[in-house]
């Protein structure tokens, strides 16, 4: 995957973050030959010392259309350095690192036998986008989201 180009750094998620955000995800499954979108809402809080990140939509993929939610954390990263963050899921465990100083990260998650990697970029004041590239036994798939204000 290619390297983004950032176009604003963030060096505080808390700062940038909180507020009601509008996603349009696209979702390609290559193995099953299908086109998907979720469209909803990405709510940011302040909570704690971090943030809670809770999404609400309509998926469509395939032949299922239906709601879907999903509750993330970003916290304070485990070493404690400064702009280093990191997005956890709703029962505490780690999903991705968030470090957006250079206005973009790459990320990277496994799960399983599953292997997502990709980037979250800031492309402006109000479009955060996220892509991931999803590879497993089972899985080829592409997800782009876009959070807009």
């Amino acid at each position: 995957m290619a390297v983004p180009t950032p176009t604003i750094a963030v060096d505080d998620p808390r700062a940038f973050l909180p507020g009601t955000w509008q996603i349009d995800r696209e979702v390609h499954d290559a193995l099953a030959g299908t086109d998907g979108r979720y469209v909803g809402t990405a709510t940011f809080a302040l909570d704690g010392d971090g943030l809670s990140w809770v999404e609400r939509g309509t998926l469509q993929l395939g032949g299922f259309e239906g709601t879907a939610t999903r509750t993330m954390a970003v916290v304070p990263g485990p070493d404690g350095a400064e702009g280093r963050w990191e997005v956890r899921f709703d029962d505490g465990r780690p999903f991705h690192p968030l470090d957006l100083r250079a206005g973009a990260c790459p990320v990277d998650h496994p799960c399983g036998e599953d292997h997502y990697a990709g980037w979250v970029r800031v492309e402006g004041p109000g479009l955060l986008v996220v892509s991931w590239r999803v590879t497993g036994p089972r899985k080829d798939h592409t997800i782009l989201t876009r959070y807009t204000r």
